[in-house]
This record gives C-alpha cells, structure tokens and sequence, in this order.
C-alpha cells in the first residue's frame, strides 16, 4: 500500500494552508478553506475518492470552502461523506442550509471534544488533540435585534389586502415581466442549491425534548437526505397560479404611463414563500414543527476557540511471509499462515509451537504523521503540555515515555503555525523533542511565498497587460517568503532537526517507505515587462495578437487624446470574478467592486475568493508599519456589500471580507451596510454564533424592503427598510439605492443606485431579460450584467433563467445606458462571446477577472475585440486547456 501527505495549499491569501493524504483506496482532506475546490482543479486532483474532512478549528478561515466543496462533491457523484472536527461543526454547516441543499448524498459530522478517543476506519487511525488557550474563558454569545417580523406581515396585509389566498402559494418563482407566465413550481432556476419548497411529510421533526445538538443534526440530515432524492416539488394548483398571478402583477393592470403600479405588484416571491411556511406550520417563519430544514430555527452557541491537532497512523505492516521456513518447521499452506501473519502462535504438524516471528520479519507498527495548528502563542503552552504526543519524542524530559520502550516515532509533522508562534522559544524547544529524524514542514504564510497561484488566470492576465496595464494590471505576487524560516526556527538549536517550508504538491511518502518528494513541487512563475516573446514565438496566434494590441493601442491614443466629460468618468470598476456556478481555472466567481473614489467603495456580490482577487489586484503587502497595503485600503474603505441571492457562487466569500474589514476597522469607523435577501440575515448571525468575525458592526438592509415600487413615503415596509438604507446614503454619497425583484431564483435581486454627484450602476445579478431592471435602471451611466450563455444557448439559458450576450446587451439599450459590461460567463466556454457591436446605443464591454476600468475608460473596450478574439480563438492555450480539462472532469459546469 502507497501513502503520502500532499501540500494542497502552502498557505497564500487565496487558499489557507490545506493538506491532502492519500492512499490507494481513498483520500482525507484536512482543513477546506475559500480557494480549496478551485486549487483541486488548478492542480487537477480528482475528487473521486474524497471520502473524509478533516477540519482543526470550526472558523471561516479552515472551512470556508467546505459549502462549496460540499456541493461540488456531490455533484462529481459522492454519496457518502464524513466531516470531522471541533465543537460547533454541525451547527456552522447547518447555518448553510439557506443556500445548501443536497438529496443525492448523505453527510455526517463527527464533534470531538477533550474526551475523544481515536477515530478509526479501514485505513487510518486518528487521534484529536484538542488545545485551549492559556485562561480560555468561552466567550459570550451576541444577543442579535429582535426583527418583527409579525409586524411587517401585518403592515402588508392592510396594504394589498386579505392574505388567505396568498397564503396557498408554494413557492413562486419572480415572473418573466410582461409575459404573464408563472413558473410551474419546478426548480428550473437551481443551480447550487434547492430552489423551492419541498413537500417532506417525512423529513426529520424537531422535536421539543430534543437537546440542541440532536436537532442540529436532525436539521444537517434534512439537508443532505439521500432519502427524498426523488420527491417532487409541490406543483402550484390552479387556484394558487391565480393568486400567485395577482399579487406578482402578472396579470395587472398598467398605470397611465405604462408602468405596473405598486398596488398591483403586492408582494414579493419571498412574501409568499414565507405565508406558505406559516400556513403549513401554524407559525412564524421558523416555528418548532415546520416540513423543511430552511424553516427552522437553529438553536443558539457561542463560540468555542479549541484548535485540533491530528496525529495519524497508517495501518500497522504485517510483515512478509517466509513460505520455506514455514515448510520447514512442519507447517503446510493452509489456515495457519493467516493465523501466524495475523500475530496468533500455532502448532505444527508434530505439535511443536511455531511463533509468529520465526515465519514472518519486518512486521512493524503503522507510521505516524501529525497536523498541528497552533494559531497563536496563546496556545503554545497547551500544546506542548499534552500528554498524546508524548510516546512520540525522541527524548524523555519530565518522566515523559521513552521512544525506546514505545517504538513509535513521528515520520512526519505538518505545523500550521504562524511567524509568532514558530519563533517561540517554547515551540521550537518542543519540536525539538521529536529528534532528528522526523521531518517538519511549515504550511504558513508567513513562511511561504505568494506565487500566483492561478497560473491559467495568471499567464491570461499578463497576455492581456500588453493592451493596458492600467486596466488589466498583471495581478501581484511575492516569490520571496516575508519571514526567514532557517533564521526563526533553526537558529542555535541544540538538536538539528529537519523542517521544509511547504510549497505546492510537496509529498512526503510514509508508505511502504519514508521520504520527502520535490519532483512535483508547483515552480513559481513571473513576469517581466517583455511581451517579445509573443512577438516572437512559434505561436501564430500570438504573433497575430500582438500586433492587434499594438493597433488597438495606437488606435485608442488618436481617438482618445481627449476624455469625454461626464459625472462618474474617474469611478472605477473592478470586475474581481467574472465566471458562473464553481471557481474555474481562468475566471473565478462573481464579485465586482465599486471604487467610487470621493465616498469609499461598493462590492456587488462576494463569492468564494473574493478576498484572495482583492489581495492579487491591488497589492497584499503593506508599504510600512503605518501604512495599509492597497488591498486592506479597499477593504478599510468598504461602505456598503450588496447580495444579489443565495446561489453560493455569489457570496461565500463575505465572511472573509467582513472579517477582514472588522480587523482594520476603528471606533470611528462607520459601520458597513449590507443589503441582501432577509433569509441571508440569518446564516450570518448563526455562523456568528460560532466565530465572531465582527457581524455585530455591520447594519443590514433586507432587499425586499427597498425594492424600487414600493413607495417611499406610503409604503410601512419600505420605510423600515429605509431607516437603515438612510445611513448608508449618507456613508457612501448615493443618493438613491433600491433594489429590483429579478427572474432566476427566489431570493433574487437586482440593484440600482445613483450617486449624488449624478452617475448611476445598476447590476443584474443573475437573472432572465427583466423589464423590472430596465425600469429601475433607466438612464444608468453603466449596467453590468450576466451573459451566462451565448446567443445559441437560448434553451439552456431560458432552463437556468440566464440571459444570453445578446439579451443582457438588449437590456442595456432598453434602459438607454451608457455602457454596458458584460459579466458571469459560463465555466465552459473560455472564449470571449461573440456580439455585433455596431449600431448599438450601448458602448460594451467584455469584463475578465482583476480588471479595473474607470468609466472614462470604457469607451476604449471595444478597441480592443479584435485582439481579444485573437487571443481566445479555438486554437489558443485557454481554448484547448479548457477543452481537453471538460473532457475528463468529473463536475459538470453547467
């Protein structure tokens, strides 16, 4: 049997440290921090065989790719999976269920505590070692704002009138404007989730004498119940269809200019769906008996900061059977080899004892390899003061084992830890003790570079610099580690011992045979400010390329000499993730930031990575101690984040972002305003019963009450949405923001807003062609909006409500706005789109990861297609890459 320890991630601001072991018949992961699923298709490791996860502490920071994992996994055909950690897992994986949903495979949570004892399976034996720090006290849990909800229903009531017949609505899906369809209640729109209500008459009941961690886990197994893999959705009756057009205004009335009034709109898809859970539980949303996951409440934590370390054996090594000895001490072929190669003593054909030893050598116990995270020094002092490690030094100290009557010994020891931490005297006294043959690797970013990790995004990223590097900078990196680790670890010890910094697809093998692999170690890349061998090189599609950008450049100098004036021209986008569904090689998920110069920034969508595209695009180091790097600047300034719905490509990366923005946050910092559908409101609080990652400072505004027909003067929702919005107005120099009831999902929005000094952003998120976007976005200095698919695609984009390049473009001249950028690009197709840019009343524009164009800019973007078209014809790199990479990957990216 073959093992190894693989570095999946050595720790950069894209990935956290992540380790992968494997063996023949299967792999465990261990830890699943944002990047890790986009890293495993970087490096192209097959999921197939993931069948464990381990995590060392239950924060975003080792399981904020777990969600997203979890989905992918399900989707690359696991059924069965296990995720072990510290206390709180079940309850943060439970906090998903909004937006993480699975009936095709079954997961279970396994909790250890100071109690624990190994865990064992048919491959690995695991012991946790759980760590406190020094003076632990568990820290209170945040008492969260009572939101009336009850109220807010009420106020609706006496708006649009009785809501017995709403109250029939199963789960209404936003209309196709004008068209007076409804949706059938099918979950045409899903994409990472579940997207409607589920009759589940035999869904696991929380009952009341259920303690707190059985109805987490009754909940966990309501979300991934292998069980209803084949229920339907409930299908809308004729009478509710009836309803359901009434209050979505697919049937009213028009108001004299043509526009649906407020009055006949009535309520949003997420109105009903919530009326729907209270007519079938006799409650609140969130009542104790309700059919679905989604519904419940989860019962309240509070943050439990235990880190675990993992110490893990391999099967023990029965050794190699002497056939011949055997024969000869008068033992045949038969039962008794088994026995003896199973450690039993028998007797021979003369009834003489034969040993186990005289037939069978090199028979020894399984090889040791340890993970620890020790994240501060205030954890040192636990660590090395626990009793599991202690069989495994080299040299005894305090009437500790010796490794001479235990026979075991570390091969391997993989440490988490931190520049603070590895420099301690006391920890590197410690590692000391294991002696001089286990080896050490150090997966931290402190102690290891920032390469590009993306290279496929990377190497596209410089080929576009040669058009402009002002807006497509080549993204940042460091091949130099920050701190020296031969100079912080291995100065003046008195016991010489082995320590690697980790770098990617570093091996250590452990079975049949120990040793360090570099062979496969990741080379960093860089890049000069020569495009020559473009110019140059053997590839004609290169060649051609380049001299298409230096038309374009030259182009662009003699027709833009002189900038057009208008309001808004310095404003800066930044497109940081511009791909759909799972992080890809070349784009990531969807997130865009507002820099709006004179009032701060805006991020519009966050989905996994988003910190790690920050940290690539402006720059991750600060320039002095009393200086921020670009990156935290962006961040620090952060005014508001808008949601645009629960799909988890587009937001699984806030609560890095959030955390972040906490940390570099003052008393005198405003507080950051997030707008996003209410149901996701709930998952961040409950994750912040697990990990305070600075929610309390962040003042929420749900979409449903500022969407742009509600009236804001005679309208009680709006007005309590309102209050809130009010406060970010004045924060960020808008003068308006409302949000717009959009076509894909439930829970799904768009958002307009218009900035004082009179320029104005509306972005889709993800939706179907929508007049209601049109309406509110009237007169927009720039739209950004998904072109999922191309023209060609119409099906899959009409089955995945979607819109096609051509239909985002037509949006953006219904809305007559200035530019148009296009964005949320299939995984699939790596090409540009194809679009007839003549004649049209919008400028467009292509955006591509860690792009940043001022609006003044934009006008230059099509200059640029032809060598766009160039570089991403069928016969480029990316092209053929991605082609061969569909052939045989195991997720379908649709």
């Amino acid at each position: 049997m073959k093992g190894y320890i693989q570095i999946l991630s050595a720790g950069t601001a894209d990935c956290p440290p992540s380790v992968v072991i494997h063996f023949d018949s299967q792999r465990y992961l261990i830890n699943c921090g944002e990047g890790t699923q986009r890293l495993c298709i970087e490096s192209k490791m097959r999921f197939s065989k993931l069948k464990t996860v381990l995590l060392t502490r239950t924060h975003w920071d080792v399981m904020g790719g777990l969600p997203g994992m979890l989905l992918t996994l399900s989707d690359a055909g696991i059924r069965n999976i296990k995720v072990m950690g510290a206390e709180n897992l079940t309850h943060a994986l439970v906090s998903t269920r909004p937006f993480v949903y699975r009936d095709n495979m079954e997961l279970e949570t396994i909790e250890f505590n100071q109690e624990s004892t190994t865990f064992k399976d048919e491959v690995l034996r695991i012991t946790p070692v759980p760590v406190y720090p020094v003076n632990y006290e568990r820290p209170e849990r945040y008492e969260w704002p009572t939101i009336a909800k009850s109220t807010k229903s009420q106020s609706m009531e006496s708006q649009n009138g009785s809501a017995n017949t709403e109250s029939e609505v199963a789960a209404v899906l936003p209309q196709e404007s004008g068209s007076g369809v409804i949706a059938d209640g099918s979950a045409a729109g899903s994409k990472r989730n579940s997207d409607v209500l589920l009759s589940a008459p035999d869904s696991p009941a929380v009952e009341p004498e259920l303690d707190g961690q059985a109805q987490r886990r009754s909940m966990l197994s309501s979300m991934f119940n292998m069980r209803r893999f084949d229920r339907e959705p409930l299908v809308l009756s004729k009478k509710v269809k009836r309803a359901s057009n009434r209050v979505t205004g697919a049937t009213s009335s028009k108001s004299v200019d043509g526009a649906t009034t407020e009055a006949d709109r009535g309520l949003t898809d997420v109105d009903m769906i919530e009326r729907q859970a209270q007519a079938e539980t006799g409650h609140n949303c969130g009542g104790p008996r309700p059919p679905n996951a989604r519904f419940m409440n989860l019962p309240r934590t509070s943050p439990d900061l235990v880190a675990l370390s993992y110490i893990c054996q391999s099967p023990d090594y029965v050794g190699k059977f002497n056939k011949d000895a055997a024969l000869k001490l008068g033992i045949p072929a038969g039962k008794r080899y088994s026995q003896l190669m199973k450690g039993e003593t028998v007797l021979s054909d003369s009834g003489e004892q034969v040993f186990p030893h005289q037939v069978v050598s090199g028979a020894r116990p399984g090889r040791v390899f340890m993970v620890v995270d020790c994240p501060t020094v205030d954890y040192i002092s636990g660590l090395v003061e626990s009793k599991q490690f202690e069989k495994f030094y080299d040299h005894p100290q305090n009437g500790s084992v010796a490794n001479a009557d235990s026979k075991l010994s570390a091969a391997c020891i993989v440490h988490f830890g931190n520049h603070t931490v590895l420099s301690h005297p006391q920890y590197r006294a410690w590692m000391q003790r294991f002696g001089s043959e286990t080896q050490h690797i150090v997966a931290n970013q402190d102690y290891c570079a920032q390469p590009l990790v993306w290279k496929g995004q990377s190497l596209s990223n410089f080929k576009l610099s040669k058009l402009d590097k002002s807006i497509f900078p080549i993204p940042y990196f460091d091949n130099t580690p920050e701190h020296d680790l031969a100079k912080d670890v291995l100065s003046g010890m008195e016991v010489p011992i082995k320590v690697q910094r980790a770098e990617g697809q570093l091996k250590f093998q452990f079975e049949p045979s120990t040793e360090l692999l570099t062979n496969e170690v990741t080379k960093p890349i860089s890049f000069e400010d020569d495009y020559t061998w473009m110019r140059d090189g053997d590839k004609e599609y290169l060649r051609e390329y380049y001299k298409l950008a230096e038309q374009a450049t030259e182009e662009i100098k003699a027709e833009f000499s002189k900038p057009e004036e208008f309001p808004g021209k310095d404003v800066v986008i930044s497109t940081l993730g511009t791909g759909s569904s799972i992080p890809g090689k070349y784009r990531n998920v969807s997130a865009t930031l507002v820099d709006t110069i004179t009032n701060g920034t805006f991020l519009l969508d966050a989905g996994e990575g988003t910190y790690g595209q920050i940290f690539r695009q402006f720059g991750g180091y600060r320039q002095s101690t009393n200086q921020l790097s670009p990156a935290d600047q962006h961040i620090k300034n952060l005014k508001g984040i808008f949601i645009s719905h629960l799909h988890a490509d587009h937001h699984l990366g806030i609560v890095t972002v959030i955390d972040r923005w906490n940390k570099l946050r003052t008393p005198e910092t405003d507080p950051l305003y997030m707008i996003a559908p209410r149901k996701f409101n709930t998952f961040l609080q409950e994750l912040s019963d697990v990990q305070d990652f600075g929610y309390q400072h962040v003042q929420y505004i749900e979409s449903e009450d500022i969407v742009y027909w509600r009236d804001k003067n005679n309208n009680t929702i709006r007005q309590h949405g309102q209050k809130a919005l009010n406060g970010l107005l004045e924060t960020s120099g808008f003068e308006e923001i409302v949000t717009v009831d959009v076509i894909h999902c439930p829970w799904a929005y768009g958002i307009s807003m218009m900035h004082k000094d009179g320029w104005k952003v509306v972005y889709s998120g993800d939706t179907r062609p929508c007049n209601n976007l049109v309406e509110a976005g009237q007169g927009a200095t720039v739209l950004l909006h998904e072109a999922t698919f191309e023209e060609e695609m119409l099906e899959k984009a009409l089955q995945k409500k979607h819109s096609t390049t051509k239909e985002a473009i037509m949006v953006g001249e219904g809305m007559d706005a200035k530019f148009t950028l296009l964005t949320h690009f299939s995984q699939r197709y790596p090409s540009i789109p194809n679009f007839d840019g003549d004649d049209k009343s919008t400028t467009i524009g292509i955006c591509f990861d860690l792009m940043s164009v001022k609006l003044s800019q934009i006008p230059q973007l099509p200059k640029f297609l032809p060598a766009l078209r160039c570089l991403f014809s069928p016969q480029s790199e990316e092209a053929l890459d991605e082609e061969e990479e569909s052939k045989h990957s195991e997720i379908k990216i649709d």
